[in-house]
């Protein structure tokens, strides 16, 4: 399958997509385009929104932003840009492609701990064949401090996803009692028993992306003397394969306008960017 952007996405990472839920796009992104990423991230940095906050509990070095409302007339001819809107249509067979919402991530030290494990999906209300999150790094990311993903995790169980705690992190972000509305299992302790899990990562440098499955088992991502910085930006989108749930979440990441979509009904809002029409 051709792309627009000419980016093309062989068969075998498309089948490693859908049964490993994460791949790596090695040289995605060119070095204009790689600069137009950056440009977004800092500007992210720079204009905080409301949702911003520390990423991990315990330090001060670590600030995440997501979902700023400023965001769209800055990040729209970015996202023109660059070619991730063509991969996640050819991922995903030809699905129409939208954008649902950026974050970024900095750590500013060395020591930052790991991120604990868990899942994005679960932090919304949406499920779905068709999600996907594009995680862009600014720094060369040795595999000892790369990001982790449980293989095929996209495919199992959605569960109850962390709340981040520093002592216990599979601690579930939403109070919901078992056999009510919405109630999704509790993690399990992917770090105490990661021999149990085929776990996969990947050394990167400026310019690669990893691209998964926004339901994927990841966390990991720690700073050390040798990356004593790690600036991201994380892109997601969704396609025609994306609904609303009974996950207790919000109705879509953050927006009361959202809030007449009932579970099953298709994830489609006008405050959601158009990329691509179906292929």
């Amino acid at each position: 399958m051709g792309s627009q952007s000419g980016f093309e996405v062989n068969e075998s990472t498309i089948q490693a997509f859908q049964e490993d839920g994460v791949v790596l796009l090695r040289d995605a992104l060119d070095a204009e385009e790689l600069n137009a990423a950056f440009s977004a991230w800092q500007w992210s940095i720079n204009y905080p929104g409301p949702a911003a906050t520390g990423l991990v509990p315990g330090t001060d070095h670590a600030f995440q932003d997501l979902c700023n409302p400023g965001a769209a007339a800055v990040y729209e001819p970015v996202l023109r840009q660059m070619p991730l809107a063509s991969i996640a249509q050819q991922l995903w067979g030809g699905s129409p492609v939208w954008f649902l919402y950026e974050q970024v991530f900095h750590k500013r030290a060395k020591n930052v701990p790991r991120t604990p494990w868990h899942q994005d999906t679960s932090y919304w209300s949406i499920n779905g064949a068709h999600l996907i999150a594009f995680w862009i790094s600014f720094e060369s990311i040795p595999i000892r401090s790369a990001l982790e993903f449980v293989r095929g995790s996209h495919r199992g169980p959605l569960y109850n996803t962390s709340r981040f705690d520093p002592v216990d992190p599979t601690l579930p972000i939403f109070e919901v009692e078992q056999g009510s509305r919405g109630y999704l299992p509790r993690l399990p302790d992917i770090e105490a028993a990661r021999h149990h899990h085929e776990i996969l990562s990947f050394a990167t440098e400026p310019g690669d992306v990893i691209a998964f499955h926004t339901s994927t088992l990841h966390g990991g991502g720690a700073t050390d003397p040798d990356t004593p910085e790690r600036r991201t930006l994380t892109l997601r989108y969704f396609g025609e394969d994306c609904y609303i749930s009974n996950s207790p979440g919000p109705a879509a990441p953050f927006g009361r306008d959202l809030q007449d979509l009932a579970a099953g009904d298709p994830l489609r809002h006008p405050r959601f960017l158009k990329m691509l029409k179906a292929s």
